[in-house]
């Protein structure tokens, strides 16, 4: 008999109630509890059998409902797993199953064929989801399974940029997941929103959050993923209650045609943010809308200690703080600042050092058994972040403890340099590097938003010392970020090549510089070529999803993804809309799109 709750006992007392009901809801279909169960026990039966030093299982598929099913399933026979996003590039997929060593991997079709070609991958043993049955169970058994908890891996940046392995225990995430079900209120039938990457660890609170519940994991398209009024239109029409994104994501609402009565009536009633830091703006922005009606939640914590420790419910005057707290630990969570602080006490208040974080449940590390910011003792992790306390006893995050760099001789902390720029009103995301310039070292400051390079500087210089006022201002779509939501300034272009501009032919017709337009605007450059590729020009997905929105909302047309990338020039892209709107009426942009791409991949 298990002495503990844990996610799979949960998870079977739901099942056990609610059999028939709906677990999973995604774009096209409905998976009930009971199905879901059938794939777990499929799962199980093809994975068990191997003793509790099984090793790993890797997950590396797209469908969500495919990769909670295999998560439980491993939890049921005490195998740890670890999921990578479906996308990884080669070279790190690689790096992850030399470090990793699965034993076998859940993967689709077409990740179990790049998996088949890496060349760690001889002795692995592959499982293509429709290649396993559903099974026969009964609740009873995970209830009381008494299995042990092995936990799981997720994979991150490293500083070397070898992908470094997280190791996680579950009761971790039960901790987390009876947390927010207790402080929102989640129960049966409650609508949770999962926006996750399987790759990312925040995957884990948006399915077992509903899951552990009994609601409902709304789960989103990924081809692409909503964003603006897609997004707005799917949170309605999905009626979720509660909604976890990044920043980023979130911020793609504001330029979107929300209508909060129609939102609060379709149910939604808080919203909670993690990855990335809360801008005040943002706070604002919702407070505007929505007042109380429906919450914002900023959380923080990194994914060693496991998904988030510290929350805080926005109020009015966060819509001006800088920075808006983080909050509160959850219960059972300590944590102090570092730097002068007085034996057992949190530190200073006011104080500014490195945040360090105490759980009630032992910290694995991470896979191989690197140091890093954990404590011997096991439970405490130095996070590597900067923050201070407030008087209320609330904590601020101000950045990254190795954000401080010389340029010309001169000590500047780059999270004060971005903490200045996002007060620009033209400012909604920001990145400072210091880049190499010949024998010396420039800052350039990388923003999203409509801000102009002189209104920019001007707003620097009166805030910022010279030595701390960029010298390069370089727009982008989207600053990169790492799995755990960071700014990865390995990823920012060097500002020269960012800043060049298209030598290619000019558009050719209205459609043509219409697109050509938008993808100024969301690449930030100043003039673009009919032949020039979004993707070499710096579009990301998440550019991308922006783009295929903004063409379904001006022109009326449903654009494929695989059909953009197919010819992702302003040429191609202008004949694929021009081709749909042209279209014959018995027939959707979606067959024709459909057809056009297969004619260029001949």
């Amino acid at each position: 008999m298990t002495t503990e709750s844990t996610i799979l006992s949960t998870w079977a007392r739901q099942l056990a109630r609610l059999g028939p009901a709906c677990a999973i809801a995604t774009a096209d279909r409905e998976i009930s509890y009971a199905e879901l169960a059938g794939r777990v026990a499929g799962y199980q039966a093809r994975l068990g059998g191997q003793g509790p030093e099984a090793p790993p299982v890797l997950l590396m598929s797209a469908d969500p409902a495919e990769v909670i099913a295999t998560m439980l399933g491993c939890m049921a026979t005490g195998r740890t797993f670890a999921p990578i996003s479906a996308d990884t590039p080669t070279g790190v997929l690689d790096a992850i199953l030399d470090t990793l060593r699965p034993g076998a991997a859940v993967a689709d079709e077409e990740s179990a064929a790049r998996l088949r070609a890496a060349a760690a991958a001889d002795a692995l043993q592959i499982l293509r989801p429709d290649e396993v049955a559903s099974g026969r169970w009964a609740a009873d058994d995970w209830i009381d399974s008494g299995v042990a908890d092995r936990g799981y891996v997720y994979f991150t940046s490293g500083t070397t940029g070898r992908p470094k392995g997280i190791r996680g225990s579950l009761r971790a995430v039960h901790h987390f997941v009876a947390w927010e079900i207790a402080e929102f209120g989640a129960t049966t039938g409650t609508r949770v929103s999962q926006l996750t990457s399987p790759g990312f660890d925040a995957f884990l609170r948006d399915a077992f959050v509903p899951l552990c519940a009994g609601g409902v994991v709304c789960a989103a398209p990924t081809s692409p993923l909503p964003v603006g009024d897609g997004l707005a239109r799917w949170l309605e029409s999905a009626r979720v209650e509660i909604l976890h994104c990044v920043p980023t994501v979130f911020r793609t609402l504001g330029s979107a045609r929300v209508d909060p009565d129609r939102l609060s009536g379709s149910g939604l009633r808080a919203a909670l943010l993690a990855g990335e830091p809360l801008h005040a703006s943002d706070v604002a922005w919702w407070r505007g809308l929505f007042g109380d009606r429906a919450a914002l939640v900023n959380l923080y914590g990194p994914s060693e200690t496991t998904m988030t420790k510290f929350f805080r419910r926005t109020t009015e005057d966060d819509a001006s703080a800088r920075p808006v707290p983080v909050g509160r630990p959850l219960p059972g969570v300590s944590f102090r600042v570092l730097g002068r602080p007085e034996p057992g006490s949190q530190g200073p208040k006011g104080d500014i050092g490195e945040i360090e974080i105490e759980v009630p449940f032992p910290l694995p590390g991470y896979l191989g058994g690197a140091q890093g910011g954990f404590d011997p003792g096991g439970r405490r992790f130095r996070t590597g972040d900067l923050g201070r306390i407030r008087p209320d006893g609330e904590l601020e995050v101000l950045g990254r403890r190795d954000s401080l760099v010389k340029v010309n001789g001169v000590r500047v902390e780059l999270n004060e340099v971005e903490g200045v720029l996002r007060l620009h009103e033209g400012v909604r995301d920001v990145a400072v590097a210091a880049v190499s310039n010949g024998p010396g070292t420039v800052l350039a400051a990388y923003h999203v938003g409509s801000a102009q390079e002189a209104g920019l500087r001007a707003h620097a210089q009166q805030y910022l010392a010279p030595a701390a006022v960029p010298t390069v201002f370089v727009r982008m779509a989207e600053i990169p970020r790492t799995l755990n939501g960071k700014a990865d300034r390995r990823r920012l272009p060097r500002p020269t090549s960012a800043a060049e501009t298209s030598r290619g032919s000019e558009p050719q017709n209205d459609v043509e510089r219409d697109i050509a337009a938008i993808w100024a605007e969301l690449l930030g450059l100043a003039t673009i070529g009919r032949d020039d590729d979004f993707v070499v020009l710096g579009g990301d997905s998440l550019a991308t999803a922006r783009l295929l929105d903004r063409l379904r909302t001006r022109h009326g047309v449903e654009i494929p993804l695989r059909v953009f990338l197919s010819a992702p020039t302003v040429a191609g892209l202008a004949a694929a809309v021009t081709g749909a709107g042209s279209a014959d009426p018995s027939r959707t942009a979606g067959h024709v799109l459909a057809a056009r791409g297969a004619e260029h991949g001949r």
